[in-house]
């Protein structure tokens, strides 16, 4: 879904405002703040299955993070009803956040080398000041000189059960335009709001206990017995695995926008 650029949002509110004789048009309060990456909870996780998962590598290519307001907090007023004409409102698919009207973002594509990169700057959001609720972003593939590879993710890592091991890499790739809306991103900006947000991936979905590894086999997936998996997109001894982590991968249970001073 495509969002009205903010300085493009913030000139259509004053030309509402003046249309409707606002008592003290003003431009909204416009915060700067860092989004940083953070691999703070990239730990290993135990798997409905019994195996402990390690992740080592985390790669993802995306594009313009965008962070929302509910809507709730507006009032159904003829400026708010003109407003919500100029700048769309975007809903979460049914899940833990909703989302609501955009009122901040960092545009551009990233490939972000999740534990390498990890308190990396990705560039500054600009936000308008308020109550937010979830973030939203769109899944890309990034270019074969990346290192995605011309994939979205590639995930590396090991996983243990009974004291037997294996390594395994994951690549996999979202559909085009595949947007990720409503990770959780309840915090308060306000005007004088400093530090930097902090985007989080987590393979434990810290609501409800469950992982990105939930109902996969990872022993009875590596036919060759070698200890080592691959699983890619095409790949037809491991369709049924692929798809799981696929969609998983793609919800907004595994990503999180915190706000630190």
């Amino acid at each position: 879904m495509k969002t009205k650029p903010m300085h493009l949002v913030m000139c259509s509110a004053l030309v509402i405002c003046t249309l409707l004789s606002c008592d003290s048009p003003s431009e909204a309060v416009r915060v700067e703040l860092p989004l940083v990456v953070d691999a703070s909870r990239i730990v290993p996780v135990t798997n409905d299955l019994g195996y402990e998962v390690t992740l080592t590598s985390v790669r993802i290519a995306l594009k313009d993070p965008v962070f929302t307001i509910a809507g709730e907090v507006h009032t159904a007023s003829p400026g708010q009803r003109i407003l919500d004409l100029l700048v769309p409102n975007v809903y979460a698919h049914p899940g833990h956040y909703q989302g609501g009207e955009v009122t901040g973002e960092l545009s551009g594509e990233f490939v972000i080398d999740w534990i390498e990169d990890e308190g990396q700057s990705l560039g500054t959001a600009t936000l308008i000041a308020g109550e937010y609720t979830a973030a939203n972003f769109t899944f890309i593939q990034g270019g074969d000189e990346t290192v995605v590879a011309g994939h979205t993710a590639i995930l590396e890592g090991s996983a243990t059960k009974d004291g037997t091991t294996t390594t395994f890499t994951i690549t996999l790739d979202s559909p085009e335009g595949r947007q990720l809306v409503g990770a959780p991103f309840t915090e308060e900006i306000k005007e004088d709001s400093t530090g930097s947000l902090h985007f989080i991936f987590s393979p434990l979905d810290e609501l409800e206990g469950d992982t990105l590894f939930d109902s996969i086999d990872f022993e009875s997936l590596d036919e060759d017995d070698d200890h080592m998996l691959s699983i890619e997109p095409d790949q037809e001894e491991v369709e049924d695995a692929y798809n799981v982590l696929r969609r998983k991968f793609q919800t907004h249970d595994h990503y999180t926008i915190q706000h630190i001073d």
